[in-house]
């Protein structure tokens, strides 16, 4: 394969000995090199003579100046190979580049041309930056709206530029972008090579660096990929017309923003380029591409590297300002002009060294070294965002960004966050510095998880973690989470109440306490982290018990607490053990001010308290999420936030009590309230709850996956139902509740036995086929029902409850459940329930190993030691029992009980291999999983409606293509899971069983109650709902751009939809973006919106949808600070077990959106 590299060249002695030299360092020699002296009036020439006169491949042609397309087209004409390349006489080529590009080229003789990676440097050699064409074989729609692709990085065939005419010698700039989109627009076919082989110097006189003049030939090639082009005379068919022309407007303003960049780093105005595009208007315009944009073109056109932008602020900031306003104005972008300089203020400091503090826009910047005090901080006048670079002894550990509220970033919130982001590494060094030293041995920075994800190396550091705070260091990791383990010596406390408070840095006591739960408060270095409720059983509370719950509780949250109160701010390499550190600081909190004695009891740090200042105590949620961080709010919000609280029912404390305005507000989440302060009549459920392994993502994906799961029609199971059946009183039996009722073959048997039949079950699929099972049967109906969360429907003469009991998570849940059952019944009404016999209840008698907490005789006991029940019969066989209950019976007798020494039916070869016919210990091992859920589809709409303004297609999905995905996600066994169920998935690493999705809707359309939730029911799936809270019953005013009015759900509607499950969550008060907000601003709109949603629907509102997914890391704070968990971001992509929960990311489901993309952006295979 040969190849003609064309070479234009003008006035280019400085540099044209590299270029050539560098094409003659080819390792593939054939190749030719067309020199085209386009007029020098230097040595250009004489230079590349020399090189001619030694190497034949070279070729030298001499013409009149006529620019760089015209040189480029004399090129293309003298080449004599089929294969073509460009070079500019001031770039190089990496000795490899023909060799790679021939290679891939001769591979796939498909291929129209191949392009490579690039490097752009400074005029010292410097990495500018590295580009790469995306990996697409057909690149018009990329070049239709923008040029990747420097000349020199591709190889293409020589009758691709023959059949689109050469370059246009009327473009001065923009020429490579308008040949490359002609020869993009036929249809060529690209390969890639995926490494840096062409090389670019920037020049500061290029003519491409000239805003103006670069701006008008811009936005011709920009307008003619979106249009036909009759210079193409065989364009491919989907390429004819060009581009679809409804994103023209908002292309133009974001090359303005390139072209302003070039006119202010020279110095100059930028404004006037928008006059050129007077008629633009693009509200959907990215701030971010703007500010990197701008980013980008400024130092370009003095040739300098991002560290430049330091010194560069001070000059610019005033153009970049004004031509950011205007732009705003023209795009009609809501908040463009401050969204995009928060972001440009970022990129600046993120290339800063920041040697002292310093202020960039609105951001105060400094260096904080952890091993030393760290002061609350009082930044510039002005400044509104906190930039730190975190350093531990010396050494970068990385950036955190913080709200500035008052003029104050009080030390505490410093320390808090610092924590949260960095304690694995501090503490990983801390051991170094200690326990590592002392045991001759290097470890490497603890992992940054609990326990249960850590792996090998990893979970040896946290053992030791464990072992140092606990101070045990002779235990293995598994001793500190069996609650079983035997210490001798303990101490015994006896306590009235069930509240108790322990220091992490004081042994644990054994506990005896007369009441059924004890509520123990956790504090590291006195400083309270969470609590933990513990079930008491005979007055009694080991300490290792303590000890095995308060570890599991905490999990990350207790090494952040152990850093943030033991290390931060003092020397690592101090010979004082962690443990030792946190009891000094227990002792310093002791010292409580004296205007505090008189306040509640509370556990909270005295650094955070200070006279004049609002304490909103822990909110609900899990440790380590939101609920577990730090935060300083503004004052001028400090009655929307006591609103707030008062609302919720979550602590509030003022200091003093009464009488002044405060100064500040604080969110101190270890002011934790006894649970006798806390409200009952609230039906919130807590955000902490964990789950459940067997709950409804569990049987779902059992159903899903495998049809007959229990083999219903095997002579084992059918002799069970005939049993069951047999127990059954003669009597008539009115109306019956079956639960877990699964595919409906015991339902279809029981339903001739009674008048009226509710069969319900957790799993959707189950209950779909139960319902066909039974459509003959006109006396059932099915409820979709989790007995763990849901209340039963009604009271009943008869329930039926067979083999599900021994998937609840433990003994205490089975008494809970067992209570609801027996409430739900009738005066003398029956309970009938078949249990297996598992090995955990009798290790030394037949059973089946499954591996559950408990099986059929604790199941039986449970429910006998009720005392509204009594049972009456039993057929108790050696793999299972079959039991009848009655409540309020009228006399008092002895059960019947009928005993079976041989099993009355064969098992299958399956059933028989889960059974132990003489008993023992059933073996250790996983769950087995076919299919499992490690990044969570979180898919994003907005509306579903028939029709709709086009200017809107794009967030409306038709009710046909709504139906088609549901359908097509339950056909392949997806099911809705709670934000809780990921959140516990995330904590431990641990996927969900089966294929999870989520489903959320913004805005809150009207739409929605009549078109997506119907059909959400008949597939059985669940969704979040994100309303924008000022415009409840009214309409989407923040769209006003484009045209089109749509009504929004009101009060009445949403009441309705949320008793058919569906969630809510806050889309803010006004649907501002709010990285255009003040800090007290977006506080505003986050509690504000809170309050409202929790007042009107009287549940606990866990999930934020930030507007536009505009947010940045002081939103994410804020929003947390203001009690949400979850926060729902329009960054797309598969949530995974590192993201953080107030960032997560989504997939939006377009109305543009063909079935093939719908499942391509599922990628539900990665998760099996």
């Amino acid at each position: 394969m040969n190849v003609s590299i064309v070479i234009p060249a003008y006035n280019a002695a400085e540099t044209i000995t590299e270029t050539l030299a560098s094409v003659q360092a080819q390792t593939m020699p054939n190749w030719e090199a067309i020199v085209v002296n386009d007029g020098s009036s230097d040595e250009t020439e004489a230079i590349a003579n020399q090189f001619a006169a030694k190497d034949s491949r070279i070729r030298i042609i001499s013409q009149p100046n006529q620019g760089v397309s015209a040189a480029r087209n004399t090129g293309i004409s003298l080449a004599n190979f089929d294969w073509l390349s460009f070079l500019d006489a001031d770039d190089w080529l990496s000795p490899q580049h023909l060799k790679r590009m021939t290679t891939v080229l001769a591979a796939d003789s498909s291929l129209d041309a191949v392009h490579c990676g690039m490097r752009q440097v400074d005029l010292d050699g410097n990495t500018f930056l590295d580009k790469y064409v995306p990996e697409l074989t057909n690149l018009f729609p990329v070049f239709a709206r923008r040029c990747p692709l420097l000349m020199h990085a591709c190889v293409f065939r020589k009758a691709l530029a023959d059949s689109v005419g050469g370059f246009d010698i009327s473009l001065s700039t923009s020429e490579d972008w308008d040949f490359w989109q002609r020869i993009t627009r036929t249809g060529a076919r690209f390969g890639a090579v995926k490494e840096i082989l062409a090389f670019y110097r920037m020049r500061p006189n290029s003519l491409s660096r000239d805003g103006n003049s670069t701006f008008a030939n811009a936005t011709r090639v920009l307008a003619q990929g979106y249009s036909p082009d009759p210079r193409v005379p065989n364009p491919h068919p989907s390429h004819a017309e060009g581009e679809p022309k409804e994103a023209l407007a908002r292309l133009r303003l974001e090359k303005s923003s390139w072209h302003a960049g070039l006119l202010i780093g020279s110095g100059k105005d930028a404004r006037h380029l928008l006059k050129l595009l007077v008629n633009d208007r693009a509200p959907n315009l990215w701030p971010s591409i703007i500010a990197h944009r701008i980013f980008r073109s400024v130092l370009v056109f003095t040739c300098q590297l991002p560290a430049a932008w330091e010194k560069l602020w001070p000059s610019v900031e005033s153009p970049i300002k004004d031509f950011l306003v205007a732009l705003e104005a023209q795009s009609l972008a809501v908040g463009l002009a401050r969204r995009a300089s928060t972001i440009l203020e970022r990129m600046v400091l993120q290339h800063s060294q920041v040697r002292e503090p310093l202020t960039i826009g609105t951001t105060y910047a400094l260096r904080l070294e952890v091993t030393e005090p760290i002061s609350d901080i009082c930044p510039t006048v002005g400044a509104e965002r906190l930039h730190c670079i975190v350093e531990m002894e010396g050494t970068e550990l990385g950036r955190l960004e913080l709200p500035i509220c008052d003029g104050l970033v009080a030390s505490w919130v410093i320390k808090d966050a610092i924590a949260a982001q960095f304690a694995g590494q501090i503490l990983g060094r801390f051991f170094e510095h200690t326990v590592y030293r002392e045991e001759h041995r290097s470890r490497g920075a603890l992992e940054q998880g609990s326990k249960s994800n850590a792996q090998s190396n990893e979970q040896i550091d946290w053992t030791v973690f464990l072992q140092q705070i606990w101070e045990r260091p002779d235990w293995p990791s598994e001793r500190f989470y069996n609650p079983e383990a035997v210490e001798e010596a303990i101490a015994l406390k006896r306590i009235e109440s069930g509240w108790l408070i322990v220091e992490i840095s004081e042994e644990l006591p054994d506990v005896e306490v007369a009441v059924p739960q004890l509520d123990v408060v956790l504090t590291v270095g006195g400083v309270a982290i969470g609590s933990v409720s513990i079930p008491v059983e005979q007055n009694f509370v080991s300490a290792q018990a303590l000890r095995v719950a308060l570890t599991r509780a905490s999990e990350l949250e207790l090494c952040r607490a152990c850093v943030r109160e033991g290390l931060l701010g003092r020397p690592l390499g101090e010979s004082i053990s962690l443990r030792s550190r946190l009891s000094e600081a227990a002792m310093a909190q002791a010292q409580s001010p004296e205007w505090f004695a008189s306040t509640r009891p509370a556990v909270i740090s005295t650094e955070l308290l200070s006279p004049n200042t609002v304490v909103l105590g822990r909110r609900r949620g899990a440790m380590g999420t939101s609920a577990s961080r730090r935060a300083i709010l503004p004052g001028a919000v400090s009655r929307e936030l006591v609103e707030m609280a008062q609302v919720l029912g979550e602590p509030v404390m003022q200091i003093p009590p009464h009488g002044t305005l405060p100064e500040r507000v604080i969110y101190a989440p270890e002011l934790i309230e006894r649970p006798s302060e806390r409200p009952t009549s609230s039906s919130r459920q807590s955000a902490s709850v964990r789950t459940r392994f067997h709950g409804r993502a569990f049987f779902e994906t059992w159903f899903s996956t495998q049809p007959d799961p229990w083999k219903y029609t095997s002579p084992y199971e059918q002799t069970k139902y005939e049993q069951t059946l047999s127990l059954l009183p003669s009597t008539q039996i009115g109306k019956a509740l079956e639960l877990a009722c699964a595919e409906g073959h015991f339902t279809v048997q029981l339903a001739p036995r009674v008048e009226s039949l509710i069969a319900a079950d957790i799993s959707q699929i189950a209950l779909d086929r139960a319902d066909e099972r039974c459509r003959d049967l006109q006396n059932i109906s099915f409820q979709h029902l989790d007995m763990t969360k849901d209340p039963l429907p009604g009271h009943f003469d008869l329930i039926v409850c067979s083999e599900v009991l021994y998937y609840l998570k433990d003994l205490e849940e089975l008494k809970v459940i067992a209570s609801k059952i027996a409430n739900a019944l009738e005066p003398g009404g029956y309970l009938l329930m078949a249990n297996a016999h598992l090995l955990v209840d009798e290790p030394d008698k037949t059973g089946f190993d499954w591996g559950n907490p408990f099986g059929g005789k604790v199941i039986g006991e449970t429910f006998a030691s009720i005392p509204t029940l009594r049972l009456v019969k039993e057929i108790w066989a050696p793999l299972y029992r079959v039991q009848l209950f009655q409540r309020h019976p009228w006399q008092h007798h002895t059960p019947d009980i009928v005993k079976l020494t041989e099993q009355p039916a064969p098992l299958s070869p399956k059933q028989q291999s889960g059974v132990r016919w003489h008993g023992g210990q059933p073996p250790r091992r996983g769950k087995p999983q076919t299919v499992v859920t490690q990044r969570l589809p979180i898919l994003m709409y907005h509306r579903v409606a028939p029709t709709g303004s086009a200017t809107m297609n794009r967030y409306r999905v038709t009710p046909e293509a709504f139906e088609e995905q549901l359908r097509y996600l339950q056909d392949a066994g997806f099911y809705s899971v709670a934000w809780e169920d990921w959140q516990s998935a995330m904590a431990v690493r641990r996927p969900l069983p089966g294929r999870a999705v989520a489903i959320t809707f913004d805005d809150g359309y009207l739409d929605f109650f009549h078109y997506a939730l119907p059909l959400l029911k008949q597939y059985g799936f669940t969704a979040t709902v994100f309303l924008v809270t000022e415009h409840v019953g009214s309409s989407n005013t923040w769209d006003a751009a484009y045209g089109e009015e749509i009504p929004l759900l009101g009060w009445s509607e949403i009441r309705q939809l949320q008793n058919e499950g569906v969630e809510f969550g806050s889309h803010s008060v006004s649907h501002s973006p709010l990285t255009a907000l003040s800090v007290a601003e977006i506080v505003q709109e986050a509690a504000r919106s809170r309050s409202i949603l929790e007042r009107q629907l009287g549940v606990s509102v866990q999930t934020f949808a930030y507007p536009y997914g505009d947010f940045d890391p002081v939103v994410q704070h804020l929003i947390g600070a203001c009690g949400y968990t979850f926060g729902l971001s329009c960054r797309s992509g598969l949530s995974q077990f590192q993201d953080e929960l107030l960032a997560l990311p989504r997939i939006e489901v377009r109305g543009s959106d063909s079935f093939q993309e719908f499942v391509t952006k599922l990628s539900f295979k990665s998760n099996s």
